[in-house]
């Protein structure tokens, strides 16, 4: 496993399988470095989401693994009883094309899963970044104006008296202090957006893990038992899109 650190994607769209994010990649992102006047992001909540998220993500990628090796066991078994390299025990354990098509459709739809997730993922931290960078520009905008007229109000009330010194050491003080108000805004708005994604992350791993053992008990009643609901199929729903 590369131990590069990396802090943005290398092109395509996000969902496509060249760009898929990776636990590895999650847990090698590294985000830029803010300037002097905009501390950035909490490291320690920075660090505490990305590990959340590569979980998430073992996770995820251990079920699909274990729903294809199952399904290559299936196929493998019944080109096997086809050839007659094993003696066939009756048509009850023969493994019946209706069980390999509902592994392999329940497969199908975890790893779309899958694929949606990765994408959702991006979207939210694409959409964090857009929106944390407008707020902290009209901030810095806001403070940089406050500042100004503190200083202005100061060369008018000082008359003869005015000291450079002194207004650049008050303008730096109102600058600072209204940064430091809009940066703890922003960052409990991020608490309360890293807290969503991550219940949003749990409850598609829950999901993920319930529609596979549907699947695979689905494949195991075979052809004499009785159907699954809605033939095994995994349900996801995933938040709508953010508005760019």
């Amino acid at each position: 496993m590369s131990a590069t650190p990396i802090s943005r994607y290398d092109g395509g769209q996000v969902s496509s399988v060249q760009v898929r994010m990776t636990s590895d990649r999650v847990r090698r992102w590294e985000f830029d470095a803010a300037s002097f006047a905009r501390r950035g992001y909490d490291p320690t909540d920075v660090d505490r989401f990305r590990m959340q998220v590569a979980d998430e993500l073992d996770l995820l990628a251990a079920q699909v693994a274990n729903l294809r090796a199952e399904n290559e066991r299936l196929n493998d078994h019944l080109e096997l009883h086809r050839h007659g390299v094993l003696p066939s025990a009756g048509a009850a354990k023969l493994p019946a094309a209706k069980e390999v098509n509902l592994l392999s459709a329940a497969q199908r739809e975890a790893e779309q899963i899958i694929a949606q997730a990765h994408d959702y993922a991006q979207r939210v931290a694409e959409y964090a970044r857009m929106q944390y960078e407008s707020y902290m520009r009209a901030a810095a905008e806001e403070a940089k104006q406050e500042a100004e007229r503190a200083v202005t109000e100061y060369r008018s009330s000082s008359g003869a008296n005015f000291d450079d010194s002194v207004a650049t050491r008050e303008a730096l003080r109102i600058f600072g202090e209204m940064m430091i108000s809009h940066m703890q805004a922003a960052a409990r708005h991020l608490d309360d957006g890293s807290a969503q994604l991550a219940r949003t992350m749990e409850r598609i791993a829950a999901e993920v893990t319930a529609g596979a053992a549907v699947g695979a008990s689905g494949a195991a009643v075979g052809a004499g038992g009785a159907a699954p609901v809605d033939g095994g199929r995994v349900r996801v729903a995933l938040p709508p899109r953010h508005q760019r």
